[in-house]
């Protein structure tokens, strides 16, 4: 089999029978499942559908920053050959979708990152989209904006560099602690915004990534909470600030039946911080 995907373009869509085409299957059929290992090859191809149809298996899958977060089938056929890829020096291809029905958008490479392996159920795998590498969308950021780190002391380029670097993995330690909102159980994560409790500026280094600093939260609360207009107590129950009149509190849907999900110990300091120092 000739798996060839150097006429595919980074972020274009294709149908299977194109690529069943393309590849020399006899037909789309061939390539129908999640993942396909071609007889011969060192490919492994994920084709990945977010939202699927309802007679389909529900499997939670999709893509927030530069990860992909993926299920694998449930007959388990092709997840220790992921687990080895690197290993055993084979490739792992992403085609993914956010609605079924529509085409499959070309990610190219990805890397295990990260998995757990199930037996009863699907096992759960985290994959690095090669292409969006925080490393190599600060590097083009810094590239861009050449003319304007040149002005800066070399202390202050390293920082800039180093907190384009940590909020990104602050963000993704909070995906995996929280799973979704903090507050609503929100599971869209792509819509969630990751917040410190005790800002990065006043955080040491390993507080700036620690997630228990940090709560997900979709987009009014965590402008609440950055603004010091609710806070949380250590058992969870959100606090109003009386900043926050009742117009604000309903235009923001804000009121006291709110709190955390859980209360993880580890919060209770960040929490008590909030409270004392942000909180107004």
């Amino acid at each position: 089999m000739q798996i060839d995907f150097a006429p595919l373009e980074f972020g274009q869509g294709y149908e299977r029978k194109f690529l069943a085409k393309l590849w020399g299957y006899k037909g789309h059929q061939a390539i129908d499942r999640g993942v396909i290992t071609p007889v011969g090859t060192k490919y492994i191809i994920l084709f990945v559908t977010k939202i699927k149809q309802t007679t389909s298996t529900q499997y939670n899958d999709y893509i927030d920053s530069n990860f992909l977060f993926w299920e694998g089938e449930t007959e388990h056929i092709a997840d220790r050959r992921i687990v080895d890829a690197k290993s055993s020096n084979n490739e792992i291809h992403l085609f993914y979708r956010d609605i079924h029905h529509t085409p499959f958008v070309y990610f190219g490479k990805v890397t295990l990152f990260e998995y757990e392996l199930k037996t009863n159920l699907p096992s759960k795998f985290i994959f690095k989209i090669d292409a969006f590498d925080t490393e190599l969308n600060v590097t083009k950021e810094i590239r861009e904006h050449a003319a304007e780190y040149k002005t800066l002391e070399k202390t202050e380029q390293e920082a800039i560099v180093m907190s384009r670097l940590g909020q990104g993995m602050f963000r993704y330690n909070l995906i995996r602690l929280w799973g979704s909102c903090s507050v609503t159980a929100l599971q869209n994560i792509t819509l969630l915004r990751a917040s410190h409790l005790k800002p990065w500026k006043d955080s040491s280094n390993s507080e700036r990534l620690d997630p228990y600093n940090g709560l997900l939260l979709i987009p009014n609360y965590d402008l609440l909470l950055d603004k010091g207009l609710i806070t949380f107590k250590s058992n969870g129950n959100i606090v109003i600030s009386k900043r926050l009149d009742a117009f604000g509190q309903r235009v923001f849907h804000v009121d006291a039946t709110l709190k955390l999900k859980q209360s993880f110990p580890e919060n209770k300091d960040f929490l008590e911080y909030h409270q004392e120092v942000i909180f107004k």
